[in-house]
Formats: structure tokens, sequence, C-alpha cells
């Protein structure tokens, strides 16, 4: 199948998931390994150096590519896409923040260290880590070549870039000065727009909307995801009520569309996030030395509904579970053993599905 006659069947697919009212539909993004060369570690090019970025996101290209191949013609619902990816500081370093590189991530080092040190969050594009996004997209972009499309790297909420731009005094600060929190979460709210909308600027636009990292799935205009909050994992659901959802409800009703990223491991602060206005869906990724969400479904299905949901599970899993989760729209991250073993996934998803073309 043509890439463009895959992307506009995937296009439509995915329009109707994000419109259906009722439950039972299902979107699929089938992988199988398949050889590729590795990327190095990050602290062997460091990105400040004359040409390393550039080497550095050439190799995320040449990682991905061979998997572009591998799935061609295979007729499920993912977008052949990549995007510049550094590690977890690329979310907050652009407020102007130093980083620290390690084997396949990057860490920020806190700005903040106390109310007088708001005034060192600034947003700028001559910052040396939001041209490192921007460059990598654009090196990106030379190497696409029709081969793919750009997709949304993605961001973090108000709450959890607070505690990357704050360090883990945050979580005493909650109780110890609770208005300088809200000051800072005021703050980094409106932060948060700005950066997502260049980093949507920089991304492919197809069809009036883009392809987002987790899923590689196309998603509508004025979409705002993947939305990540870890460290409400680390507080009671009243801390979040206060602290996080009203400045998430504030950011993502600047757009029309939100999905949002959580990890299984603790899930006591979802039932307040589901009400978040025009929720496409929760990715609920699995965790190490946690349940696997297929073996939790129970506890996931109950903190997550109404939502629509995306979750990670292998060929075998979906066989077993498909039709427990037809109580819901899901999107099928579904690891296969090979290609034989995806094409015989993406007609078990199709036969399972209500209609969406």
């Amino acid at each position: 199948m043509p890439l463009d006659q895959h992307i506009n069947r995937a296009i439509r697919r995915s329009r109707a998931f994000c419109r259906a009212a009722t439950p039972g539909h299902f979107l699929i993004s089938a992988w199988f390994p398949v050889p590729a060369p590795a990327v190095p570690p990050l602290y062997q090019c460091p990105l400040e150096m004359l040409g390393n970025l550039e080497r550095y996101v050439h190799h995320l290209f040449e990682a991905a590519r061979p998997g572009f191949a591998a799935k061609d013609g295979l007729d499920d619902d993912s977008i052949p896409s990549v995007c510049p990816r550094f590690g977890i500081a690329e979310h907050a370093a652009w407020l102007g923040m130093d980083v620290r590189l390690q084997e396949n991530t990057c860490l920020p080092t806190p700005i903040i260290h106390g109310p007088d040190d708001l005034k060192r969050i600034r947003l700028s594009v001559d910052d040396r880590w939001f041209g490192y996004m921007q460059r990598g997209y654009q090196s990106l972009q030379s190497l696409a070549q029709g081969l793919c499309v750009l997709s949304v790297r993605g961001t973090l909420s108000p709450m959890e870039l607070a505690n990357l731009a704050r360090g883990d005094d945050l979580f005493t600060d909650f109780v110890d000065d609770p208005p300088f929190v809200h000051r800072l979460l005021d703050k980094l709210t409106d932060a948060i727009a700005w950066y997502f909308d260049h980093l949507v600027s920089w991304t492919d636009e197809l069809s009036g909307g883009h392809v987002f990292m987790y899923g590689s799935l196309w998603l509508p205009s004025r979409t705002i995801g993947h939305l990540s909050n870890d460290a409400a994992m680390l507080c009671g659901p009243q801390v979040y009520r206060e602290f996080g959802f009203p400045y998430e409800q504030r950011l993502v009703r600047r757009y029309d569309h939100c999905f949002y990223h959580v990890h299984n491991e603790k899930l006591h602060f979802l039932r307040d996030l589901v009400k978040l206005p025009d929720l496409l869906f929760v990715e609920v990724t699995n965790d190490p030395r946690s349940p696997r969400v297929v073996d939790d479904l129970d506890r996931v299905l109950w903190a997550t509904e109404p939502a629509n949901l995306m979750i990670q599970l292998t060929s075998d899993e979906l066989r077993q579970h498909v039709g427990q989760l037809k109580c819901r729209n899901v999107v099928l991250n579904v690891q296969c053993r090979d290609r034989a073993d995806a094409q015989d996934a993406v007609r078990l998803v199709r036969s399972e599905s209500k209609p969406l073309e």
C-alpha cells in the first residue's frame, strides 16, 4: 500500500475514533522487533559541541528507519514518524536550565530555590535547549524525505514542570508555602503553552492534525499532549486537586483536545484527572516492578472511567483481553513477535472493533 494511502486510511480511522460516542472502538499500533543500529549514549554526544546534535539526531533517524521499511504495507493505525528526543530534561530545560546528560536520558538542574527565583524563568527562542529541539526538527526534516513525518514530542503538566524546575523541595512547599507554589504554577502554565505552540509549529501538519510520538497516531488540530504529571503519583489526591488539576484545566482549555500520559504504579489521582475537558484518551504505561496494565485491568478501568484509553500489551495479551476491553474505546499499542504476528493482531482488532470506516 502506498504511504499516502496508508496515511489517509489511518487518519480516517483516528478521526472516527476521536468522534466515537459509544464504547467498543479500537485503534491499533502494531510493533515487532527489527534489526537496527544502536543509538550511542547521550554523554558521548554532548549537544553543545559543534555538530554533535545533528549527529545524534541522525543516529535517532537511522535507528527508526528499518522499522519504517519493515512495516510497509501493514494496515495498522500508526503513521511512520520520528521526532527529536534527548530525555526528560528537554521538557523543561527551555526555561533556562542546565542539564546533566546520562546514557539515554538527560536530567535538568533545578533553577528555583525560593520565591525570589521566579524571575529566573525565562521564555526565549534564544535559549540553547529551545534551539536544540528546533534544530533537531530541522535536521530530521532533511532526513525524512517522504519516508516518515515529524511527530509531536509532547510536554509536561504545570505541576510536573514545577517539580523539575524546583526540585523535590516542591513537595514540602505544598505544605509550607502554598502561595509561592501557586505563583510558580501560574507562571509555568502560560510558559507551557508558549513552548508547546512552538513545538507543534516544527512538526508536519496532515489533514488538519498532527502525529504524536506515543503510538505514532494522528490526532486533530489543536490537541495538546502528551501531558504528564509524574509528581502527582507522589502526592495525595487532595494535593493534585489544589495544585494539579486547576492548572491543567486552564492549560487544556487553550486547546480543542488533550491526551494524557500516566504511570500505572499510582492511579489515585485519575478519578479527578479524567474530568479534564476534551480529553481524547489517557495513555496508561507499564512500570517496572508493577503489575502490567492488562494484569490490573479492573483497577485501571475503574480509575480512568469513562475516558478512552491507550495501553501497551503483547499480541498474546491482546488475544486474551480484547473482549474485556470492549467496554471502552481503546488505542492498543501491541508488541508482536514478527510481521506475521502483527498482521494477525491487526486482523483481530479490525474484527473485534466497531466500524471506524
